[in-house]
């Protein structure tokens, strides 16, 4: 019933030629839009890299981790007063180094593990040494948990280390797990994080790698300081943003029409740079500012929304942008709406932020630092698209074709994005491309 209403006034504002009537193709096909574009060469070009476009955005990036058969691992997490470590063994090889028998082909339960637990970790103790200047830090556990990579169940066994009273430049390392029992084996030793040295969430770095012929070996943890930090924090920031294919769609939704401006006859394009170039400053602008506060306020646990709330939002925001270049729904309120679905992006933002557990330490230059990467990330994304927007604005393809079309396929990218984030069910449209293609 919402539809027949919005299709009935549509019709009578398109009548009235108050907007942008829908692109329409005549019988004729001498006049038929769909055949001078086949028909002219150029054109076809452009469609063939929109399309490619359009589905290197569809395609899901690959994630690559560290993890590969035949090793285990050690990660530290450096931060300002306090060293923790996490030893990362496949199930198999546990059951290998103790003769257990924990089920490999499933999920590893409570009451598997229980068992055996004090006897897993006095193997680890006994094989896994770390000290400074001969002084030995005890491993005092945290707990345990599991994960599977798609080829192997791993545990793993939190530490912290213990006696530390401030945090040296070095530590000695001797990690023997399994290279006893299995003498191909190999132990990766891994900075996961380390604020000063600009370390985040890292998997694939690896700093040291002990065989069954290695000796203790030297764990570097200087060529630390607060600006290769606050850098390091930047360019995450700037990463994401670039990343997060969410927000540079809603970023598109937002500068498509900026180079057009609607008149009685419909999209018309503007004569000068200037008020082109100022529209996308005072959507920049809003979107900054609004994203800015939620960023702090949710960083600092002011205020707190469910993740899949948040998502879900984000989703609808790049669909509502979408109608708006369709059918102007806003008008001049437009900027009320940026800035209201600026402040759930800011969530989105925070929730990495969390997840990459960068603001335990320095936290207001943390914060500042991956807000200033996100607004670079932002600026870099618009210097390079509305340049190539305000050349096309006078071709008709771009008033007639490009601004529809692609306003219909954010709507319906975002629509999907919708639905699996709010109804939490994955449509494996994304899977299917990627088979075809």
């Amino acid at each position: 019933m919402f539809v027949k209403k919005l299709f009935q006034q549509y019709r009578k504002n398109n009548q009235s030629n108050l907007y942008l009537p829908l692109p329409r193709f005549n019988k004729s096909p001498q006049n038929s839009i769909l055949v001078q574009i086949t028909q002219n060469k150029r054109l076809n070009s452009i469609l063939l890299y929109i399309s490619m476009a359009i589905l290197f955005c569809l395609l899901p990036i690959l994630n690559t981790t560290a993890h590969s058969l035949g090793q285990s691992y050690l990660y530290f997490q450096v931060y300002d007063q306090a060293i923790e470590t996490r030893v990362e063994i496949t199930v198999e090889d546990i059951n290998q180094a103790l003769n257990l028998n924990l089920p490999t082909n499933q999920e590893v339960t409570k009451e598997d593990v229980e068992p055996h637990l004090e006897k897993i970790r006095d193997y680890i103790d006994e094989n896994l040494m770390i000290s400074n200047n001969q002084q030995e830090y005890p491993l005092k556990y945290q707990g345990y948990g599991q994960f599977e990579t798609g080829f192997a169940r791993y545990l793993t066994f939190k530490y912290r280390l213990d006696n530390l009273v401030e945090i040296p430049q070095t530590l000695d390392v001797d990690y023997r797990v399994l290279l006893d029992v299995k003498p191909k084996h190999k132990n990766l030793v891994v900075i996961e994080h380390n604020w000063k040295t600009g370390t985040f969430a890292n998997e694939s770095s690896v700093s040291l790698i002990f065989t069954a012929n290695s000796s203790p070996q030297t764990l570097d943890l200087s060529s630390s300081s607060l600006l290769r930090g606050f850098i390091s924090v930047v360019q995450l920031g700037f990463l994401h943003i670039w990343e997060g294919i969410d927000h540079i769609l809603f970023l598109i939704a937002l500068i498509l029409p900026s180079v057009l401006r609607r008149e009685n006859l419909g999209w018309q394009p503007v004569k000068n740079f200037r008020p082109a170039f100022f529209y996308v400053i005072k959507i920049a602008t809003a979107f900054t500012i609004a994203h800015s506060i939620t960023l702090a306020l949710a960083t600092f646990q002011i205020v707190e929304v469910p993740s899949r709330i948040v998502e879900s939002i984000i989703a609808l925001s790049i669909a509502i942008a979408a109608i708006d270049i369709i059918y102007p729904i806003f008008g001049r309120r437009i900027w009320l709406i940026i800035f209201g679905f600026g402040l759930f992006h800011g969530f989105g933002f925070a929730n990495v932020l969390a997840e990459l557990g960068i603001v335990q330490e320095h936290a207001l230059l943390s914060l500042f630092g991956f807000n200033l990467g996100i607004e670079l990330g932002q600026i870099a994304i618009i210097a390079i698209i509305f340049p190539i927007l305000y050349l096309c604005r006078q071709q008709k393809i771009y008033t007639k074709f490009i601004v529809q079309s692609g306003a219909a396929f954010l709507f319906i990218v975002a629509i999907y994005w919708l639905i699996e984030r709010a109804f939490e069910v994955d449509l494996h449209v994304l899977a299917l491309v990627k088979q075809i293609f």
